[in-house]
């Protein structure tokens, strides 16, 4: 799908896809599974051809992926599923003999799947599914060019189920308690960009942020906090305007962010959106967000993995590590 008009020189035809996956329902061994209405646990490989073979190549994708039921009955399910992994682009962008592909700059991106699926319990063991969806391969602007490939999906398939364990009883005392905490946290996170045009220097990007995060369930949180960036690629950006700075306090970029958290167990699934403060350089506005993952290792120490975005331009991937410097129920 050619999402910036100077794209849609790539968009030569449609293709075929091929998924693969492997997944198991869960019955409620964990909190959250019961939470989520017994989601299916999978994951797959994906491939296409990407019907131009000269300028974009092949894609190939592996990644996990929750798929969640929201509608069952009759045998029939409607469910959403959301996977993130790694993803591979054959001919990404190059100086001398591929110059054409302006969407995607390296072999190695992140891929990311979302779709709607209906499916049919047509037998015990068999079922079949349909849907539309959609497949996206990113490398979060580490290398440039990096507008995007994104692929919508219309698809069939088809399921076969092995034996599975039926007699687990989930433990469901917790749902008498009431769940209302409140969390402050601190995490420090960094990472690379390129500037345009393509092939340019790479530059570091650091940040720490400040978090309030309260639950109004065992699955959902409010979220809201301070961030403070500083993008050494601001240096460059200014010195094309002629904008002298004194010291690199004048590319720091404090902001302000409110967002909400799904929580699975241990795991946090990330959107904020935020707005700075202060910026020096305003070439790609004052709104940002944030889409992204946290894992609690224990009650103190987490890790962070995001990427942050200025509406549908990719700035970096944050990759990071926190610590909770308060925890009340």
């Amino acid at each position: 799908m050619p999402h910036h008009k100077n794209m849609q020189h790539l968009t030569t035809g449609h293709f075929t896809a091929y998924e693969l996956n492997f997944n198991f329902q869960t019955h409620g061994e964990k909190k959250w599974h019961c939470l989520f209405k017994y989601p299916v646990i999978g994951g797959a490989i994906w491939y296409a051809d990407l019907a131009n073979p000269v300028v974009l190549g092949k894609a190939v994708a592996a990644y996990p992926y929750l798929n969640f039921h929201l509608y069952n009955k009759n045998n029939f399910f409607l469910n959403y599923r959301f996977g993130i992994g790694l993803g591979y682009i054959s001919k990404p962008f190059n100086y001398n003999d591929n110059y054409k592909n302006i969407a995607i700059g390296s072999h190695l991106n992140a891929a990311i799947n979302m779709f709607y699926e209906c499916k049919w319990l047509v037998k015990k063991k068999i079922s079949l599914t349909s849907g539309i969806g959609i497949t996206h391969f990113s490398n979060g602007s580490f290398k440039t060019p990096n507008l995007g490939i994104n692929i919508p999906t219309v698809f069939a398939g088809i399921a076969y189920y092995f034996p599975d364990k039926t007699n687990i009883l989930p433990d469901t005392s917790w749902k008498n308690i009431s769940e209302n905490k409140i969390s402050l946290r601190i995490y420090f996170a960094g990472g690379m960009k390129q500037l345009y045009p393509a092939l340019g220097d790479y530059y570091g990007v650091f940040m720490t942020s400040f978090n309030f995060y309260k639950s109004f369930s065992y699955k959902r949180e409010v979220a809201a906090g301070i961030d403070v960036y500083m993008d050494y690629s601001d240096k460059r950006v200014l010195k094309r305007k002629d904008i002298v700075l004194k010291n690199d306090l004048g590319i720091l970029k404090p902001g302000l962010y409110a967002g909400h958290n799904f929580v699975f167990s241990r795991l946090r699934l990330l959107t904020h959106i935020g707005y700075y403060l202060y910026a020096k350089d305003k070439s790609d506005g004052m709104i940002y967000s944030r889409f992204g993952l946290e894992y609690n290792f224990n009650e103190k120490l987490f890790a962070h993995l995001a990427l942050k975005t200025h509406f549908a331009k990719a700035d970096f991937i944050e990759w990071g590590i926190g610590y909770t410097i308060k925890h009340k129920n």
